[in-house]
């Protein structure tokens, strides 16, 4: 019998990059909220993208687009998928995580059931506690010539430890 390959089921999921000026869009979760799971609880006072799941029927810049106007209260303009990452052990779940950098000119409504929304100078990102997911994808976001994307691969702990990240351009 052949040996059975090493396959799983990934949840399809955008993360936004939102950029206003030389700001990006971050959320700081709240750890709680009327939908907050206990997954989202466990990363309170943790600065991430927005973004969210891609639900069926939906192709991925619809869905950029429609989880920036629900979480952020903006309209995103100019998506682009310019990134796609195998994810695993992410709380758990095995995710491709489609990454869309987009603009707008909207201020983002100051909070929501997740968190509080803050526009974050690129150059400060460091001085908060952020996803370790997010500095290594924004400098190859922002290495990317016309044209190009990048692809990888990202291992978390089962949690919201971050092990291992490979990203490349193609």
């Amino acid at each position: 019998m052949p040996e059975e390959k090493n396959r799983y089921a990934a949840i399809p999921r955008v993360m936004i990059f939102v950029f206003k000026n030389d700001k990006l869009l971050l959320m700081k979760y709240s750890g709680k909220g009327e939908n907050m799971n206990r997954e989202k609880a466990d990363r309170k006072d943790i600065y991430n993208c927005i973004g969210g799941h891609v639900e069926r029927g939906e192709d991925i810049i619809e869905t950029a687009i429609k989880e920036a106007q629900e979480e952020a209260g903006i309209k995103l303009l100019n998506p682009k998928v310019k990134g796609i990452i195998n994810v695993s052990g992410f709380a758990g779940k095995d995710i491709l995580n489609f990454i869309i950098p987009g603009t707008t000119e909207d201020e983002p409504v100051s909070s929501s059931l997740e968190g509080t929304l803050e526009w974050v100078e690129k150059d400060k990102l460091g001085d908060i506690n952020i996803m370790k997911d997010i500095v290594p994808i924004l400098d190859k976001l922002l290495s990317l010539k016309d044209g190009e994307l990048f692809v990888g691969t990202a291992k978390f702990d089962g949690k919201f430890a971050l092990l291992e990240m490979n990203l490349k351009i193609v």
